[in-house]
């Protein structure tokens, strides 16, 4: 299931989107929240689905309602609407259907920009050397490297000593000659390449450099998972190119792949992309018991990975108490003792945390008085701090 961000956390991603990006594109947003896989961005964009409504990981109208309230933020920073024209990747672009439902088109149709002087503009609009690598880069993002070759042709005649020129010939030249290589080799080069592809074409880096991954994941799906490599596996490649639902499913095929902290970490990844929220959550609280040095630093890095886990772990932080992150999914249940059916008290470990949370989830879930008191004496046992807490809320609900 994919929740839409509350009103707090859609203004922190538009502002991280202003800030990586420059610009608001609602369709960039919709991505950005979840509510649009990329492969089925990528599907339409190719012209292999006829209406992004119909893709959509939600009613037309909750994505609509998002990108109203987004655009109202845009205006109130006094960025301004620039109209937008989607056209299909590859040889012959075309405009592309947003569906039929009015008011999505509608918050489809414009981009939020920073105001630019007027004058400046107009310089910028008429300067052909501009005009001309412009030409490059949307040629690049839209996957028609014919055109890309055009555009920096003439752009060669034009200024032959082009700052970016040899730039955009290495680009080119990479993305046509990796796909040769083996991918022991390619791996590294790809890596090596993003951020020069994402210095000329910003994020859309990413469209061009999509294919590359999926031809890599493919050619690394009989691959097994070499911890002295653990970058050159199938699901490193397949969340690279934004297909998360494969990511998983080459994670899950890979022996003991819950037992590793960085696949965990992958895992949680694909599955809170792919809209399972409840699997992402178990797999942090595997991380949290299992490894929890790995797990503090995953959580306190990521940037509204859930964020619910997040909201809760940096509460959780904030306590003066003395909590380690091994308890922290037993705190989640006093906190919000609706991921109790996220998590399964089966999941905890046998040790001291693990007693903790099944102690808990039984507090929080049961109903039996004598049972009560027995998981209240082990929580005394394992965290007198996490049964002061429950007993607060408890108290706190009746009112005291």
């Amino acid at each position: 299931m994919t929740h839409l961000l509350s009103k707090h956390d859609l203004i922190a991603m538009v502002d991280r989107l202003l800030l990586e990006q420059g610009r608001l594109d609602p369709l960039e947003l919709l991505i950005a929240c979840d509510l649009l896989a990329y492969a089925d961005y990528e599907a339409w964009r190719l012209g292999l689905t006829p209406h992004l409504e119909d893709v959509l990981r939600v009613p037309a109208n909750a994505a609509s309602d998002l990108l109203a309230q987004a655009s109202r933020y845009a205006g109130g920073q006094r960025l301004v609407a620039e109209s937008l024209v989607h056209l299909a990747w590859g040889a012959a672009p075309r405009i592309l259907s947003i569906g039929q439902h009015t008011p999505l088109a509608q918050g489809c149709a414009y981009a939020y920009v920073r105001p630019a002087n007027r004058i400046q503009l107009d310089l910028f609009q008429d300067n052909q050397f501009q005009i001309l690598e412009d030409a490059v880069r949307a040629a690049l993002a839209g996957r028609r490297i014919d055109a890309a070759h055009t555009a920096l042709t003439r752009l060669m005649v034009l200024d032959p000593s082009h700052a970016k020129l040899p730039r955009y010939l290495r680009l080119i030249q990479a993305v046509e000659d990796l796909p040769s290589r083996i991918p022991a080799e390619r791996l590294p080069e790809l890596e090596a390449l993003e951020p020069e592809a994402q210095a000329l074409l910003g994020h859309r880096a990413r469209d061009l450099l999509a294919p590359l991954w999926v031809t890599l994941a493919e050619d690394l799906a009989a691959h097994p998972f070499d911890p002295a490599v653990p970058r050159l596996h199938a699901s490193t490649a397949w969340a690279r190119a934004g297909r998360f639902a494969q990511a998983r499913q080459a994670l899950e095929a890979s022996p003991d792949w819950g037992r590793r902290p960085q696949q965990l970490i992958d895992h949680e990844e694909a599955c809170r992309r792919t809209g399972d929220l409840a699997a992402a959550c178990r797999d942090w609280a595997v991380l949290c018991w299992e490894h929890p040095t790995e797990a503090a630093r995953a959580l306190s890095a990521k940037h509204l990975t859930v964020p619910l886990v997040v909201q809760f772990w940096r509460q959780f932080n904030d306590m003066d108490m003395d909590l380690t992150t091994s308890l922290f999914p037993a705190w989640l249940l006093i906190a919000d003792p609706g991921t109790a059916a996220a998590v399964p008290p089966e999941l905890a470990p046998a040790d001291p945390a693990g007693d903790a949370y099944r102690a808990l989830h039984h507090l929080v879930t049961g109903d039996d008085a004598d049972a009560d008191i027995r998981q209240r004496k082990v929580l005394a046992a394992r965290s007198p701090e996490l049964l002061k807490l429950y007993l607060a809320g408890i108290e706190n609900k009746l009112g005291r």
